[in-house]
């Protein structure tokens, strides 16, 4: 989401004198359990596996600190992708996925949990959740015909080919994009349901404290609030401060929407609203 959003503000300024270019209205971006600046979030996941907002202990203290040993050798990795476009810089990237992932994240796939949420088991599907009810619907004549899609296209819930391709950008830092977009005033928000382990809310609380964009001081000096609907418990925590706003989603995991459907549809009601957090 941060690439597309850049790419549509970069595209704006650069197009925007020109009467025949398309010019999109980018009102604002929203991120929902991403991962945005991996050398900060990786550090977490020991964390969320051990010392979570649930008090959810999911893995040993042994593999607990085990995991905590991997650390700074992956986030130097990390740190070495992000340095450059070289080859060696590239050859890191392709590094840290193998050798983060088997010291951050193997450890906990290895429980049987579900990594999209650590309260569940993940069974037998291959992404822990059954989506045929989804392809089904969206394979239909009729959706694609509704949606412009070629008649041949098949719909996947994951297609592994396509995401082998992105592998050597998911050690990239995409926080930069973030700040260039905040810094020119387009309204952001950050949201992570805080029982997701992989892209869980502690690494995404962290990157949104340590970006540094112009207002960082008074957004991380901003005190943290809950925020709910009215008349009901409260929802979420956060911080926000200059269009800039970081929700932690109680009880939800890496699919908010499907976890807590009110409470996300009510977030992005006022969020494109311009409602404050």
């Amino acid at each position: 989401a941060p690439a597309i959003a850049h790419k549509v503000w970069t595209k704006n300024k650069s197009t925007s004198s020109v009467a025949d270019m398309l010019h999109i209205n980018l009102a604002g971006l929203a991120v929902g359990n991403g991962l945005t600046d991996p050398m900060v979030q990786y550090p977490y996941y020991p964390e969320m596996a051990y010392n979570n907002s649930h008090g959810m202990k999911v893995v040993t203290r042994e593999t607990y600190d085990a995991m905590k040993e991997a650390v700074p050798k992956c986030v130097k990795l990390i740190e070495q992708c992000n340095a450059g476009t070289s080859i060696v810089n590239k050859f890191a990237c392709q590094t840290a996925f193998v050798l983060c992932n088997i010291g951050l994240t193997s450890p906990y796939q290895v429980t049987g949990l579900n990594p999209y949420d650590i309260r569940k088991q993940c069974g037998p599907h291959p992404l822990c959740y059954d989506f045929t009810h989804i392809e089904k619907f969206l394979n239909l004549d009729s959706t694609k015909a509704a949606l412009n899609v070629k008649e041949d296209a098949k719909w996947a819930t994951c297609n592994m080919g396509i995401n082998f391709k992105f592998h050597t950008d998911w050690m990239k830092s995409f926080s930069p994009f973030v700040k260039d977009l905040i810094n020119d005033n387009i309204p952001t928000l950050i949201y992570a349901g805080d029982v997701d382990f992989i892209c869980n809310y502690l690494g995404n609380r962290a990157w949104t404290l340590e970006l540094d964009w112009d207002h960082k001081k008074e957004f991380n000096d901003s005190k943290e609030r809950e925020w709910g609907m009215e008349g009901k418990p409260a929802a979420a925590l956060g911080r926000s401060s200059h269009g800039f706003t970081f929700l932690q989603v109680y009880d939800a995991g890496h699919m908010v929407p499907s976890d807590q459907p009110e409470v996300a549809l009510e977030m992005m009601k006022h969020f494109v609203s311009n409602g404050t957090f």
